[in-house]
This record gives structure tokens, sequence and C-alpha cells, in this order.
């Protein structure tokens, strides 16, 4: 399959803008998460991103 197969974009794809969930923090929420499939992604920026879903990252920081 090549990039001529497809269909030419009749509109610009559309920005999910996302920003951190903890009040008050006006950051770029680039961590999100969902239990499943079917609920809605929560996001929030490195500092507030909950320490139990970050495992071994936080290891690999940059501080």
């Amino acid at each position: 399959m090549s990039d001529t197969d497809k269909p030419a974009l009749t509109k610009a794809p559309q920005m999910y803008v996302h920003y951190c969930e903890e009040e008050g923090c006006e950051e770029w929420g680039g961590l999100g998460r969902s239990a499943t499939k079917d609920e809605p992604p929560r996001w929030w920026c490195w500092e507030h991103f909950p320490e139990h879903f970050k495992g071994g990252w936080a290891a690999n920081s940059r501080d």
C-alpha cells in the first residue's frame, strides 16, 4: 500500500487539546490514562501524574 492509495484530506485534522487535570495547573497534559477503552482518558503533566502509574519512569526522569 502506498500513500497514493489514500484519499486526500478534505480538511485539516483537529488537534485534541488537553491540559493537566490538577486544579490550578496550566501545564500541557502530555500523560493520559484511562482504565478501559470506554472511559475517556484523564490527562496530567509529569509533575502531577499519579505516582502509582509512573512505574519505572520516575527513575529515568531528568531533574
